[in-house]
């Protein structure tokens, strides 16, 4: 599956390199029109981040991603600042068909075990952000602002065994640089486990990298610059990675 992806930031459509808020690339795009081309090429989901919310979640954008999605017949993932039960309720009552968790997933495991029961895990994506060590996978919360020890693959083990099957892995020195995605991460995740659904993120700079992630077996591939830049169309997207 081909994920189209938005982050937003002041309330504009941005992207950060490598993750670092002062690398923003604002695009002149609307946020719900930009939404509705993506749905109109054929995108069968779209991905959103409040990168606002995911630095201070006092200052969320929640309600101009809401009011974006509305007119939306896809469903759509959403992250960013979601750090309680009441935030997983406020999104998937306002429409959102999962929500994405990143830090929480991280530093609060047994609390996000209890909202995974309680939403159901079909609702939930995992999102696990890292960035390679002499030992491993090592993850990166809070916005990429704070590192972690945690070992990717038992925090894969971890959710897999709550029943949830995806999880959006990205190798943050490959976000947003254009320069080839983490084909080596995504190749030892589905090695560890071919059940769950990875979403590549991160580095995808060519209908080639979609040919051979999706030859890796991922399950989607999340496109951010690629398309902002006009690399290539989320249709030329569509049709390579089928052909993969």
């Amino acid at each position: 599956m081909i994920i189209p992806a938005l982050d937003v930031l002041q309330s504009q459509i941005v992207r950060l390199y490598q993750g670092k808020y002062d690398t923003a690339q604002f695009y002149p795009f609307e946020l719900e029109q930009r939404l509705l081309d993506y749905q109109l090429s054929g995108a069968q989901k779209l991905h959103l981040v409040d990168l606002e919310g995911a630095r201070d979640p006092q200052k969320k954008q929640w309600l101009q991603i809401q009011a974006a999605t509305k007119t939306l017949n896809v469903p759509y993932q959403v992250g960013g600042g979601i750090r309680s039960f009441d935030d997983v309720k406020q999104w998937l009552e306002a429409g959102a068909n999962q929500v994405v968790i990143g830090s929480m997933a991280v530093d609060k495991q047994q609390e996000v075990a209890t909202w995974i029961q309680e939403f159901g895990a079909e609702r939930f994506v995992i999102a696990l952000d890292v960035n390679q060590t002499e030992t491993g996978w090592a993850t990166a919360t809070h916005g990429w602002l704070a590192g972690g020890q945690d070992n990717l693959f038992e925090l894969v083990d971890f959710y897999f065994a709550l029943g949830v099957l995806d999880f959006l892995c990205t190798d943050i020195s490959k976000d947003g640089t254009m320069t080839g995605p983490s084909f080596e991460l995504y190749e030892q995740l589905v090695a560890h486990n071919s059940q769950i659904k990875v979403q590549a993120s991160g580095g995808v700079s060519s209908l080639e990298d979609i040919k051979k992630l999706g030859r890796l077996g991922v399950g989607g591939i999340i496109l951010g610059k690629s398309l902002l830049d006009e690399a290539f169309t989320v249709e030329e997207a569509l049709a390579c990675y089928q052909n993969a």
